[in-house]
């Protein structure tokens, strides 16, 4: 079911007054600073450093675990290099 472009106007007016709403904001500059100033709350909590300590600890875990599954494939470059 295709939206009509009446249909996608409404969608955009409905969801521009929803971002208004929530936000309590009337222009994009507001929005954009209200949305900095909760990013920077989140930050101060220490909320977000643990997020990226987190999806760092999982990144690192799995770099590591596809560098010993393919040892055989770096292995011998490294030998020969002595």
């Amino acid at each position: 079911m295709a939206f009509s472009e009446t249909d996608k106007k409404e969608i955009e007016r409905i969801f521009k007054k929803e971002i208004k709403d929530f936000f309590e904001s009337s222009t994009l500059n507001q929005y954009e600073q209200k949305l900095i100033d909760k990013i920077q709350k989140e930050i101060k909590s220490g909320k977000i450093r643990k997020d990226v300590n987190e999806i760092i600890s999982k990144a690192f875990t799995e770099f590591y675990y596809v560098l010993w599954s393919k040892k055989s494939q770096w292995e011998s470059s490294i030998k020969n290099l002595s």
